[in-house]
């Protein structure tokens, strides 16, 4: 199970009221949010939507996580943004004076693998 996807759309639901509108949102089919709210429902051990022929609405349960779901996103997108900055750091390496710009070529194609 992925946590932090159904994480997110947990939080969607919270924001906007229902299971459609957080797909919507989150650019997914709607069988994939409940799936993915169906995961966290058995890995929290406790139900997360009220179902109704009609409606999903989130249990006290789910109410009272949403601002840990929201934690949990938050620090996720924060640590892509750091990965993605740490990629585009430069690297400093000391070189041998006799080493060729071809051998350097093969050095720094192998750093970006």
């Amino acid at each position: 199970m992925d946590l932090i996807a159904a994480c997110r759309v947990l939080v969607e639901i919270g924001d906007r009221g229902s299971v459609t509108r957080a797909a919507a949102a989150l650019e997914v089919a709607q069988s994939v949010a409940s799936r993915r709210i169906l995961a966290l429902e058995g890995h929290l051990g406790s139900p997360l939507l009220e179902r109704t022929a009609r409606s999903a609405v989130l249990t006290p349960f789910a109410r009272d996580l949403l601002p840990s779901a929201r934690r949990l996103i938050r620090l996720a997108d924060e640590l892509e943004l750091d990965a993605a900055r740490a990629r585009l750091r430069p690297v400093t390496v000391a070189v041998p004076v006799g080493c060729s710009t071809r051998e350097l070529a093969v050095v720094d194609a192998a750093g970006r693998v």
